[in-house]
């Protein structure tokens, strides 16, 4: 198995080659892109934002997932973390916990 993209023909070659471009500059890993990452992942289940196919939709179990998701990581690196880690992971457990609500009653209506 090889880490190489390979594009499906010649005409995928520029795309190929852009995107191994992009594959080798990738940021470095960081506790605020796994938050940014799940986060992202509950909003969109929440319908705040499109999904990548461009359509927005209300996926709640998804939704609640990816929020205990979250809340799994906060509490397993819980002492582990930075002033600024924290902030950021209570900042969007709360924040997100609320969407969830805000979100669950509005379909009840």
């Amino acid at each position: 198995m090889t880490d190489e993209v390979q594009p499906a023909s010649s005409e995928g070659a520029d795309e190929a080659e852009a995107r191994r471009r992009d594959l080798e500059n990738l940021p470095p890993p960081r506790f605020e892109t796994l938050i940014q990452i799940l986060s992202t992942q509950a909003v969109v289940a929440l319908g705040m934002v499109p999904g990548p196919n461009g359509e927005v939709t209300r996926e709640m179990p998804l939704a609640r997932h990816f929020i205990d998701l979250l809340a799994i990581l906060e509490e397993k690196t819980k002492g582990n973390r930075t002033p600024e880690e924290n902030r950021n992971i209570d900042t969007a457990l709360h924040e997100l916990r609320i969407a969830f609500t805000h979100t669950s009653n509005q379909l009840k209506k």
